[in-house]
């Protein structure tokens, strides 16, 4: 059985499209658990239609208070299922028919390479489309110049290349996530960082997601410069995001240190003290370390930044 993971808020707009690509794959031995923040829109009577009409197939979490953001309400999704396989969901996107069918397929084949007990993670590429779904831009790891091959500790640090609406894991991750972080950036990078160090991660290079575009998730479509030039003009977004960079990085090692290798423990601990050490100082702990983002260009601009 797979459960597919859908954190919703006040998505009333598209969810029904989403709920209907996802009930339609040609998987058919799957659930929807809805966990809904607190919506002040029709999202939790369209949440109910469903339930209603599909009574096996999608249940929602009775939520009295609200998560405080996307990541926590997907932490509170992944901390109330135990299936086999579990999937993320945003409530805004399309999924392709066969989307379950292929993920499922590749975790089935790193399973017989590595085991049922490894916790293991599979993610893949999406399509980049406007508000009506037409697309974009075909691969948005192109479009984007990210590093999907890149699974290493030293790159998950510093940048995240999962994109958490086409991840797949399985039942053995579900202990890494018995206690929600304190503090991360989003969950999908601590899912990143979790697999690079305790688990296997692969790559589906194929699009298997419509990336919606609107309103206030187009950032995370641009291209790499694109996000440049806008970070470029605002400073104290740039300072913040490296704060929780590092704040991240630290509770990581804080919760984990007695189950990382030497190498891990090191690494972890040198980017930490990456804020307190002189410009040349931290240009040489990011080479030393291989602390590299996706290109050359993200990586200088990291060593100038910090």
């Amino acid at each position: 059985m797979v459960s597919v993971l859908l954190a919703s808020y006040n998505g009333e707009k598209y969810i029904r499209e989403q709920m209907d690509s996802i009930l339609n794959q040609t998987f058919p031995d799957l659930k929807v658990v809805v966990s809904d923040d607190l919506s002040t829109d029709r999202t939790p009577a369209i949440i109910r239609e469903y339930e209603e009409q599909y009574p096996d197939r999608v249940k929602s979490l009775k939520n009295e208070e609200s998560s405080g953001s996307a990541q926590n309400n997907f932490f509170r999704l992944l901390s109330a299922v135990s299936d086999e396989y579990i999937m993320l969901c945003d409530q805004d996107d399309v999924w392709m028919a066969d989307k379950v069918e292929i993920t499922l397929k590749e975790m089935k084949r790193l399973e017989a390479d590595y085991g049922r007990d490894i916790p293991l993670l599979v993610h893949s590429d999406l399509s980049v489309a406007d508000e009506k779904v037409q697309v974009l831009h075909k691969s948005m790891a192109e479009h984007q110049k990210i590093a999907v091959h890149d699974n290493r500790l030293s790159h998950y640090l510093v940048e995240n290349n999962i994109t958490g609406n086409t991840v797949m894991i399985n039942r053995a991750f579900l202990p890494l996530l018995a206690h929600k972080p304190e503090e991360c950036v989003m969950h999908d990078w601590w899912l990143g960082l979790l697999a690079s160090c305790f688990g296997k991660i692969s790559y589906i290079d194929r699009p298997l997601v419509l990336y919606r575009q609107h309103g206030s998730n187009q950032l995370g479509s641009q291209s790499g410069i694109e996000q440049y030039a806008n970070r470029s003009h605002n400073r104290e977004k740039i300072r913040e995001n490296y704060r929780k960079m590092f704040k991240q990085a630290e509770v990581f090692l804080n919760r984990y240190k007695k189950d990382l290798s030497v190498e891990q423990r090191e690494i972890l601990e040198r980017f930490i003290q990456i804020p307190d050490k002189s410009r040349v100082g931290k240009i040489y702990t990011i080479w030393k370390y291989k602390l590299m983002k996706s290109t050359y260009i993200r990586t200088l601009g990291q060593m100038f930044s910090i």
